[in-house]
């Protein structure tokens, strides 16, 4: 484990890296391909493609990945991710071929899966337990939440500025930059950890459960934050109001995962999991009802509530059930789906408006998805008071 006098260090510098690669590999794609749009007159749905062709390449290498983490490179692994981003978007910065373009964010897809929370959580497992792993935790995610924050009006300042070139150059400068920070003032790891004893970690029933659960919720969150503001606008509420009520799921968020730590420890990871996923479900049933606007920031609070503490009680279902030294691979399983949902649902949400010309289609799936992730959480009867081993494939 990373001695207590150096915690604060390494807890800060994931932090960072944690909001900038939110912020530039994420957060920042929407300004940025507006602008090779403008530039190289291509259509949105290429760019749109390039990205989400980014988001299937963090889906897929995340078990593969979670191996190597769970291998002790977690330092090597996240310098690399860093590095990797400062590489993709130096080629972003440096060609206009759509072939490139293409690459650079495939590039940017193996970045996001060594930099985003999961490399995050991974490296924690072997560096630091219990309640200071959760605080840890609790730490770097409130910091990288305010990444959309940060980076969307600076990124925007930037365009403006310097314009798209270099606006790139920047972003990867910053990438460069924390690649440096980590492998300059982030120690490796003293612990050796335990070899697995296998190649692969089996699908046990508590992780198909885990799976099933964190799945379904993530496509509920992308979903309602894709139709929100369109679907508000639709039925008539204002431009100011919709981004209002959108802004609320963002900004409760933080405090959704302030509150999670203290009723961890009074109730239980379970018992926490099991009813965030039902205030998930409430809160997405009250915003896709007929809209009374009383009852939209309410709902909207709740849903950014339960978003946020979820982060969170993921990384802790896992803790209370695996050891330390195959977190990374669980969580690279766990990631697989969850990623590969996350990419999809835009596909989807999009297809059923075309489709029927409506929200009405979607947004009954999304509750039916959040009715199903509340019931299998709630009716999860795998024991999580004894740490069990994995059985391996």
């Amino acid at each position: 484990m990373t001695p207590p006098h150096g915690q604060r260090l390494f807890v800060a510098a994931l932090a960072v890296l944690n909001t900038v690669a939110y912020g530039t590999l994420y957060y920042a794609q929407p300004l940025l391909a507006v602008q090779f749009e403008q530039a190289h007159h291509w259509p949105r749905s290429f760019t749109s493609l390039a990205f989400t062709l980014a988001l299937l390449v963090t889906a897929f290498s995340a078990p593969a990945l979670g191996k190597l983490f769970d291998a002790g490179r977690g330092l090597l692994l996240l310098t690399a991710g860093a590095g990797l981003g400062a590489v993709a978007f130096a080629l972003l910065a440096s060609s206009n071929s759509p072939a490139l373009f293409v690459f650079a964010w495939l590039l940017a897809g193996v970045a996001m899966a060594l930099t985003f929370y999961e490399a995050t959580f991974a490296v924690l497992a072997g560096r630091i337990g219990g309640k200071a792993r959760t605080r840890a935790t609790l730490s770097i995610t409130l910091v990288a939440g305010l990444a959309s924050t940060i980076f969307v009006p600076l990124v925007t300042v930037l365009l403006e500025r310097i314009g798209l070139t270099g606006s790139l150059w920047t972003i990867s400068a910053m990438l460069a930059l924390c690649a440096a920070l980590l492998w300059r003032f982030v120690p490796p790891s003293t612990q050796r950890q335990e070899r697995v004893q296998a190649t692969s970690i089996s699908m046990d029933p508590f992780l198909r459960r885990v799976t099933l659960v964190f799945t379904l919720s993530r496509i509920v969150m992308v979903g309602v934050g894709l139709q929100l503001v369109p679907m508000l606008l639709h039925d008539g509420l204002s431009a100011g109001t919709a981004a209002a009520v959108a802004g609320l799921l963002g900004a409760a968020a933080l405090p959704g995962r302030v509150m999670f730590v203290p009723a961890l420890e009074r109730w239980g990871v379970k018992r926490m999991t099991a009813f965030l996923t039902w205030v998930l479900l409430l809160a997405t049933g009250l915003l896709v009802l007929p809209h009374h606007l009383p009852l939209l920031p309410i709902a909207a609070m709740l849903f950014g509530l339960a978003n946020g503490a979820l982060t969170l009680a993921r990384p802790e279902l896992l803790h209370a059930h695996y050891p330390a030294n195959v977190f990374g691979s669980v969580n690279g399983k766990l990631a697989w789906w969850v990623n590969l949902a996350q990419a999809m649902t835009p596909f989807a949400m999009g297809w059923l408006f075309t489709s029927t010309g409506t929200y009405l289609p979607a947004v009954a799936l999304l509750t039916a998805l959040a009715f199903v992730a509340a019931l299998a959480m709630t009716r999860f009867d795998h024991g999580l008071s004894e740490r069990t081993e994995p059985s391996h494939a």
